[in-house]
């Protein structure tokens, strides 16, 4: 059978504001991925809505449009679910051999879901094998699991929608996992001590963690996304939504970058002009106030979730804070973040230090928009 990493294959990542595709390439001589093709489009708002497709004949020709811009070799898909509309626990479940395991998956896991697993679509990560304690070999040794759920009917109308875009999915994957294989290349590494992913997009903040490569949390945290920023903006100004994330981007945290005024010919003699504090207009003030108080919310949830991390691993130190997502681009939320939460930060390039070719390059943002979709198509981690 044909090797799947030399079968090309797309990862999918359709959020809030955009559509985000990536193919890769396995570079057997270096042994890591290469991204080949990318492509990415923004959508009008309401075609979808925290991760979920409202306007399926919209979002159906965006992506035959998005196909069409990236020219990607294959219309087979690994589609990413925000993390927003997934449940991830991990549990320790009694041990079987992999094949009874995987089919007996659904039973075992009533008691854990507050859903019934029968509409559930299932997923999981086997992050260790537990020994237990019992007088024969084996007797109550477990399987310790990363447990992904999402609804069955969401995802069987997602892929509906892939059809009608001319689109096969292959599978779906947690948008929080892809990240964290992209910040792998792919690859489960030993050691590298524990790792923590902040992605704040347009709906949702999500953080995970990771464990010398293996994942070990995933909390996806509504309504704190760059969305909710943007809405708050267009309420208090009368804007529409364009117009206020236009000025949400321009003036950022930090405000307007200020006008020099050219200095008088005369005043080399005169009076100097005056080098007070420069006035803002009452719009950017109000722009910078929404900005703060969205900021003081992120970054409180953001702690949280490292605190509880913390508070269940106590000897446990997180060595390294990778942002992604636009929301982390804006003017002064790099900074509100590294004085607020003393975890050592990584803002790594766009595609989280994975290379690309030249026809990819070309179409590649300034932002990390497309690390999901790379860690989509890698599929899962050797």
């Amino acid at each position: 059978m044909k090797d799947d990493k030399l079968r090309p294959i797309v990862g999918l990542d359709i959020g809030s504001t955009g559509l985000r595709a990536a193919q890769l390439r396995w570079d057997r001589k270096a042994g890591a991925y290469r991204v080949d093709r990318i492509a990415h489009q923004d959508l009008p708002p309401g075609v979808v809505e925290h991760g979920v497709p409202v306007e399926t004949r919209e979002l159906a020709k965006a992506l035959k449009r998005l196909w069409r811009a990236g020219r990607f070799r294959t219309r087979r898909v690994v589609v990413g679910v925000p993390d927003s509309t997934l449940l991830t626990r991990q549990v320790d479940l009694p041990w079987m051999p992999p094949a009874d395991f995987a089919a007996a998956l659904r039973f075992q896991v009533e008691d854990v879901l507050p859903v019934d697993p029968q509409t559930a679509a299932l997923g999981y990560h086997v992050l260790a094998e537990v020994p237990g304690a019992g007088e024969a070999a084996g007797s109550n040794d477990s399987n310790r699991i990363l447990l992904v759920s999402g609804d069955r009917a969401a995802m069987e109308s997602l892929a509906d929608v892939l059809r009608r875009g001319g689109l096969q999915a292959m599978s779906a994957d947690s948008t929080a996992l892809a990240l964290m294989r992209a910040d792998q290349n792919g690859v489960l590494r030993d050691g590298g001590g524990v790792r923590a992913i902040a992605d704040l997009g347009a709906s949702h903040l999500t953080v995970s963690i990771m464990e010398n490569g293996q994942p070990v949390l995933v909390r996806a945290i509504a309504n704190v996304g760059g969305a909710a920023a943007t809405a708050q903006i267009a309420d208090k100004l009368d804007l529409p939504l364009a117009e206020a994330e236009e000025m949400k981007r321009r003036i950022g945290l930090n405000g307007p970058p200020p006008e020099v005024a050219p200095l008088p010919e005369s005043s080399v003699f005169g009076a100097l002009p005056s080098t007070g504090a420069r006035q803002l207009d009452q719009r950017a003030e109000v722009v910078m106030g929404v900005l703060s108080s969205w900021a003081t919310t992120v970054v409180s949830e953001l702690r949280n979730s490292l605190d509880y991390y913390r508070r269940a691993t106590p000897n446990s130190t997180i060595s390294r804070l990778t942002l992604v997502g636009r929301g982390v681009d804006l003017d002064g939320m790099t900074e509100r973040i590294s004085t607020q939460i003393p975890v050592p930060l990584s803002k790594r390039g766009p595609l989280l230090g994975i290379e690309a070719g030249k026809s990819a390059t070309k179409n590649l943002p300034g932002d990390t928009r497309m690390a999901a979709a790379v860690g989509l198509a890698m599929g899962r981690p050797r």
